[in-house]
């Protein structure tokens, strides 16, 4: 234990649209929208296991009219209405917080922002570092020596942190004057209108000069541009104005304290309750809570035998194969062994024993011999890095249970077994390890893991047919899904060829027109610059040539 305070202060309504775009449209068995919860706990979780908060809030907007619509009408106005996915899912956000004993709080008229802006300074006071997490850069005015602010970037879980430094050296400006730049450039996401014309680059250009937005509109005269003097006096109020709208409040009348904030940890009863009404069993078994029908309990015993000979009991007509890897890259990793299940029973053969018989390597490149697979393309791949053509693909259970599920994640054949209730394979994970512990177990435990894997292979052959003929997807996955990824297959092993002498004289030729094209904008322009920087070309266009602002986006 520590005596050191750390409060965590989180913009709930900004990081529960964060995930519900970052992740794909989920749903659960019972039709409920779960995507956003989903990458909201994995936020949260992550959250936790970094940070160790000692005290920890969740802030929300309480309503979309806040004090700031007083001052101007259109504050937010655009914004696209809340998806109702995302909407049903919000009180099921509450629900989670309240099972990780995470307070939560929100005070009609404010934001999210002014809730935290409010607690942030009044605990740095009481000696806490502070960590705000948000999707909104606008938080970033709260950076401190004492309090960080974590944005999130692409996808869900990765954050950039603003510390003073970083401001400086990302701006060139301190934190307070955040809201300076942003009453000069505005922010179409807040529609917060700032001065039409001014875009970042000149924001920040002349808060190095003037360094706030009063002082610049006190010294006009010593504006460098006609036209940007000509904005700057049409659009003065409007300025000060945008800078007021973009300014956090941190006195915000809130009826709460960090000192009343103290986090205890999760009712952890209430969180896997909760992650099984939605089937988050990823995140049930990252927090080691088996599935109800764990790998432990056994449908039914199950003999795998050791070949050292191909025998005709394996190489039936109809059969599931196993072809192991292990690693995630299949045109690297290497064959660790064979496994076919059939009517005869489950079968085990060790890679160099199964290259070394001819008869299994017909078999395998037999069109009438069918087999069922787990990952068709792979098996494909994997194979033909041997010289075997893998043919007679009947089924690919991995496929075909996307092609039912596409929201669904299947990292291997156990997970696939359970989605179809079945308990025959064990997971890959608990077999192999993980990360730098991942390794080759005993030829005994292998040869039951693979076993396995093609008997559960064997069982799902019909029950994956049977949900795609019951959702009309049979054809599809026939006709083109299974054809699809076996070509693919072939086309990934046999690698792209080409003329390099010919790309290497088409380089040139484009190198000389490239070259001849900047020289040509830069005469036109008038002076040199980055034609790949979107900033410096925005002044170019829109400042210096005046060409008219269709739409202003996001980034300005």
């Amino acid at each position: 234990m520590t005596d050191k305070k750390k409060l965590v202060l989180v913009d709930g309504n900004s990081l529960a649209y964060r995930a519900f775009f970052a992740l794909p449209l989920l749903s659960n068995d019972k039709g409920v929208h779960t995507n956003a919860i989903y990458g909201f706990a994995m936020i949260l979780m992550k959250m936790l296991e970094d940070e160790k908060p000692t005290h920890m809030l969740v802030a929300f907007d309480a309503g979309k009219t806040t004090f700031r619509h007083e001052t101007f009408k259109e504050y937010k106005g655009g914004r696209q209405k809340t998806p109702p996915e995302l909407s049903e899912q919000m009180p099921f956000i509450r629900e989670l917080l309240d099972a990780y004993q995470v307070k939560r709080y929100e005070l009609p008229q404010y934001e999210a922002d002014d809730i935290i802006g409010t607690l942030a300074v009044e605990a740095e006071k009481d000696g806490f570092e502070v960590k705000i997490f948000s999707g909104d850069k606008d938080l970033t005015q709260l950076s401190t020596d004492h309090t960080t602010v974590a944005i999130t970037k692409k996808g869900i879980t990765e954050v950039e942190y603003y510390t003073p430094a970083h401001i400086e050296e990302k701006y060139g400006l301190r934190p307070d004057q955040i809201i300076d730049m942003k009453g000069l450039m505005g922010d179409s996401s807040d529609n917060i209108p700032g001065v039409p014309g001014v875009g970042e680059k000149t924001a920040i250009k002349l808060l190095k000069q003037f360094e706030t937005v009063e002082n610049l509109l006190e010294h006009i005269d010593e504006v460098s541009g006609k036209k940007l003097k000509e904005k700057l006096e049409e659009y003065k109020e409007q300025a000060v104005m945008s800078k007021q709208l973009a300014t956090i409040l941190v006195e915000a009348p809130i009826d709460v304290s960090s000192k009343d904030l103290a986090y205890e940890g999760p009712h952890m009863d209430q969180v896997i309750s909760l992650y099984k009404e939605l089937g988050f069993q990823t995140l049930l078994e990252r927090l080691g809570e088996a599935p109800e029908t764990g790998e432990q309990v056994e449908v039914e015993a199950l003999e795998v035998k050791k070949m050292t000979d191909v025998t005709d009991e394996m190489l039936t007509d109809h059969a599931a194969l196993v072809v192991e890897q292990l690693g995630d890259n299949y045109h690297e990793a290497d064959l660790i062994g064979f496994a076919i299940h059939n009517e005869n029973g489950a079968f085990f053969i060790t890679k160099e024993d199964a290259l070394q018989s001819d008869a299994f390597k017909q078999w395998v490149q037999d069109e009438t011999k069918k087999k069922w697979v787990f990952d068709s393309k792979r098996a494909v791949v994997a194979l033909r890095w041997h010289d075997v053509d893998l043919k007679g693909v009947d089924n690919d259970v991995l496929l075909a249970s996307y092609v039912v599920n596409p929201q669904k994640s299947y990292e291997d054949v156990a997970s696939v077994a359970k989605e179809y209730g079945l308990n025959i394979a064990f997971s890959d994970e608990k077999v192999y390890g993980k990360g730098a512990k991942q390794a080759i177990p005993p030829e005994d435990e292998l040869k039951e893991h693979l076993g396995r894997k093609a008997a559960a292979i064997s069982a799902l052959h019909d029950l994956t047919l049977e949900a795609l003929e019951k959702n009309d997807q049979h054809e599809l996955y026939e006709d083109l899904e299974l054809p699809l990824a076996l070509i693919l297959g072939e086309m990934e092993s046999l690698g792209v060829k080409v003329d390099i002498e010919r790309l290497e004289k088409m380089g040139e030729e484009l190198a000389k027109k490239l070259k001849e094209y900047e020289e040509a904008i830069h005469r036109l322009a008038g002076e040199t610059f980055n034609i790949n920087s979107p900033k410096q070309l925005g002044v170019i266009l829109f400042e210096k040539l005046g060409l008219p602002i269709i739409k202003k986006t996001k980034t300005g």
